[in-house]
C-alpha cells in the first residue's frame, strides 16, 4: 500500500537519518524512493547532487530503487514535496524532525504545511530514533475522538503489510496506576474487536497509564521495540489552524521509533507556505 517514498534531505546528518529510515521502509514494503533536495542555484545543485551520491554510498541501499531529485526553486520544502508526491499517487513522505535551512524544525510550521499540502501519511523520524528495521509492532493511539479512531484502519493495514502486530493504545492520563483487577479499557477493546472484524487480522489493545501521554506511549514503544507510532495529528486545542497537535509533537520528540502523522483534509482551510528558514518551536 506504499508504492513510493519521498524523503527530503538538506545535507545535514539529521536529515539523512530520515533518508536512512525511508530506505529501510522502502526495502520492507518493496517501494521505490525519491531523495529530494532544494538548491538555490545551478552551481549549488551540481554540488548537492555530488554530495547526495556520496552520502547514499554510505548507506545500505541494496534492493531499493532510488532516484535523486535536486530542484532549484524559491518555493518551500513543503511545496516541493507536494509536487513530487503528486507524481506518485499513494506515496508516503519520510523525513527527520529537524534539519537545517528550509527543512529545519519539522515539528512546527513545516510539519503543518506538509500535512496540509499532502493528504497522505507523513512519517517523522525524531531525535531518539536509531536503526529502525520495521520488525516490531505498529502502535496506533486513540483519545476518544472520531478523528483519532480514523487512523486505526491505516495502522492495521500497515501492520499487515509489514507482517507485524497492530496495537491500539489509549492513555489513561488521570490514573498513574492500573484500575483494580487490571481490567483493560472497554473503549480500546471495542476498537480492537471492530478492527479485527473489518480486517480479519488479530488486533491487540492496551490502556496505558501515565500523566504525560507522549511519554507513556514512547515508553511502551521502547518496551515493545515498535516499528512506528500512528497518530492522528488533529490536536484537541480547538485551534483548527494547527494541524500538528501538541501530543503528536510530543510523540515525535520522545519516541524511539518513527511517528506516522495522519490528518484528514479540511477543504475550507487555506494552504500557507512555510514561514521563514530558521528553526521554530
Amino acid at each position: 500500500m506504499v508504492p513510493h517514498v519521498v524523503t527530503p534531505v538538506d545535507g545535514s546528518p539529521e536529515s539523512w537519518r530520515g533518508a536512512e529510515t525511508a530506505i529501510a521502509l522502502a526495502r520492507t514494503v518493496d517501494a521505490s524512493v525519491t531523495v529530494l533536495s532544494i538548491a538555490d542555484s545551478d552551481g549549488e545543485r551540481a554540488e548537492r547532487l555530488d554530495q547526495i551520491a556520496r552520502d547514499l554510498s554510505l548507506l545500505d541501499t541494496s534492493g531499493v530503487e532510488i532516484e535523486v531529485d535536486v530542484r532549484t526553486t524559491g518555493a518551500s520544502i513543503a511545496a516541493a514535496i507536494e509536487e513530487v508526491v503528486e507524481l506518485f499517487p499513494g506515496a508516503a513522505v519520510v523525513m527527520a524532525s529537524h534539519g537545517r535551512g528550509r527543512s529545519s524544525a519539522l515539528v512546527g510550521s513545516v510539519a503543518d504545511d506538509v500535512l496540509r499540502r499532502t493528504f497522505g501519511p507523513l512519517l517523522v523520524v525524531g531525535p531518539n530514533v536509531r536503526g529502525v528495521d520495521f520488525t516490531g509492532p505498529v502502535i496506533v493511539t486513540v483519545d476518544g475522538s472520531a478523528e483519532s479512531e480514523r487512523a486505526v484502519p491505516l495502522a492495521v493495514a500497515l501492520s499487515i503489510e509489514l507482517g507485524v502486530a497492530p496495537w491500539i493504545m489509549e492513555v489513561a492520563s488521570q490514573r498513574s496506576t492500573p484500575p483494580p483487577g487490571g481490567v483493560e479499557s472497554v473503549y480500546v477493546a471495542r476498537l480492537a474487536h471492530e478492527a479485527h472484524g473489518a480486517s480479519g487480522h488479530e488486533v491487540e489493545f492496551e490502556e496505558v497509564h501515565g500523566q504525560q501521554p507522549a511519554v507513556a506511549i514512547a515508553d511502551e514503544a521502547l518496551r515493545r521495540n515498535a516499528s512506528m507510532i500512528v497518530s492522528c495529528s488533529h490536536g484537541r486545542t480547538g485551534l483548527r489552524r494547527l494541524a500538528l497537535g501538541s501530543v503528536s509533537a510530543g510523540f515525535v520528540r520522545h519516541a524511539p521509533c518513527p511517528v506516522l502523522l495522519v490528518r484528514e483534509p479540511h477543504p475550507a482551510e487555506p494552504v500557507h507556505a512555510a514561514q521563514g528558514h530558521g528553526e521554530t518551536h
